[in-house]
């Protein structure tokens, strides 16, 4: 008897350690369905359908993913060889295919290529030049090994219907979604089984979710209009760590932030990858007004777009911050008035998630709020710029697809050549207000 009653503990304890470990599995996988889901929410209607479809086909993804890396590897022989000048030149040349099918017709040590370029942006046409009169033989290599990947890919897509082929060729051409999906194949596998199973509630969950965080973004974006517009201090604190944000940054490397708004959407394509000395992955260049959130109007006024990008928050909250005081209050009170919590639940990160890891970091440990607001307060008496005690290495870390050898943030622009799907797809990608807790969570997309 006494034999049956442990055989029948055991049995019981087993059964609630493989519940609880169940419990947990299903909360990991909780936690992955919101990742996925509110990195995808954020993009417009037709790229989140393409998504949606392309997810049923995981074991397609994974043979372009393979394709890619041999491809990129190809590519990265190609240039590796060369000076790092010479190599953006190639990499700049690379996102526009059709430039380098325009550069091959006309042949090598052609007069035209100068009055070619005039229709790219100004910031890439002298390295446009450099690619087509010093790499003309390798941008023949670069177009066969473009062409060879397109046609590669046409071939393992051809066999499945055409609304399926063509939302590859869309996926591809965002090479920012298409690694989301690859760096979390198990998840998209997920997604993909539940679209399958109920289209139409994964459609409309992530409809939901758009239109909260586009909501809760439009109210973020209000309040701090409101508290930028009726604060002149804060409007010359803001320009003046707009410059000394492109200044720190004034050092030989060929990575960009557009001064101008004459800005394409043309990434790096998927197949060569984005420059290797990028610390992070920076498909798309970026104007800086992306990064500030704000630009300057025609008479001068400041026109604020947005809140500040992941990597200006980092700079701020990092080392910056120490010499505006002004803007610290401010975010210090945008941040009181969310009475945020973070969800770590998505790829992106941005402001809202920098500065609510900082205040919250400075309301846990007293020791530390006391080191910061005292090192804060001498660093603006003392006009240094020094690192704070307790800086993450994040935090320090330079920004990565950022061009450094711009001296000034001299930013303006008419208000009708504002960048709008430029920003837009960046925006989706900033992880701004699905920072806060007030949307709704990504559901459970495995059933």
């Amino acid at each position: 008897m006494k034999t049956l009653r442990i055989l029948f503990m055991s049995l019981v304890a087993l059964s609630f350690f493989h519940a609880v470990n169940a419990q947990t599995f299903m909360d990991s996988l909780a936690r992955e369905d919101h990742e996925i889901a509110s990195s995808i929410a954020p993009y417009p209607a037709d790229v989140r359908a393409a998504i949606l479809n392309t997810s049923q086909y995981p074991q397609v993804l994974v043979k372009l993913e393979r394709l890619q890396a041999r491809t990129s590897q190809s590519f990265q022989d190609l240039v590796s060889g060369y000076p790092r000048e010479d190599q953006q030149a190639l990499y700049q040349a690379s996102r526009y295919p059709e430039l380098m099918n325009k550069f091959i017709a006309m042949g090598s040590g052609s007069n035209q290529v100068d009055a070619l370029v005039k229709t790219y942006p100004e910031e890439i046409q002298k390295d446009l030049v450099t690619a087509y009169r010093g790499h003309f033989n390798d941008l023949v290599r670069m177009h066969d090994l473009y062409q060879s990947s397109q046609t590669s890919m046409q071939k393992i897509v051809s066999k499945y219907p055409a609304d399926v082929q063509r939302d590859f060729q869309t996926i591809v051409s965002m090479p920012d979604i298409m690694t989301l999906l690859t760096d979390n194949i198990d998840v998209t596998v997920g997604l993909g089984e539940a679209y399958q199973t109920d289209p139409t509630g994964v459609k409309q969950h992530l409809d939901s979710l758009h239109d909260q965080l586009q909501q809760q973004n439009e109210k973020d974006l209000a309040v701090y209009k409101n508290q930028v517009e009726n604060d002149p201090k804060l409007q010359e604190e803001m320009k003046k760590a707009a410059d000394e944000f492109a200044t720190q940054y004034n050092q030989p490397d060929p990575t960009y932030i557009v001064n101008n708004n004459y800005y394409d959407n043309s990434p790096y394509p998927y197949w060569f990858g984005y420059p290797y000395w990028y610390s992070s992955p920076i498909w798309y260049m970026q104007p800086a007004y992306f990064h500030t959130g704000f630009y300057y109007g025609p008479s001068g006024n400041m026109v604020v777009c947005g809140l500040p990008s992941h990597i200006y928050a980092n700079w701020f909250f990092g080392i910056g911050y120490s010499h505006y005081p002004v803007m610290y209050r401010n975010y210090h009170t945008y941040y009181d008035m969310h009475n945020p919590r973070v969800v770590n639940g998505n790829v992106y990160r941005g402001f809202n998630h920098v500065s609510s890891r900082h205040f919250t970091t400075l309301a846990r440990n007293p020791a530390f709020r006391s080191t910061e607001f005292n090192t804060q307060s001498n660093h603006v008496a003392a006009g240094r710029n020094t690192v704070p005690v307790g800086r993450s290495r994040e935090m320090n870390s330079n920004p990565a697809g950022m061009n450094r050898s711009t001296p000034h943030f001299n930013n303006a622009m008419p208000q009708q050549h504002f960048n709008n799907a430029g920003f837009n797809h960046f925006h989706a990608q900033s992880f701004h207000s699905m920072g806060w807790q007030h949307a709704g969570g990504g559901g459970h997309f495995r059933r």
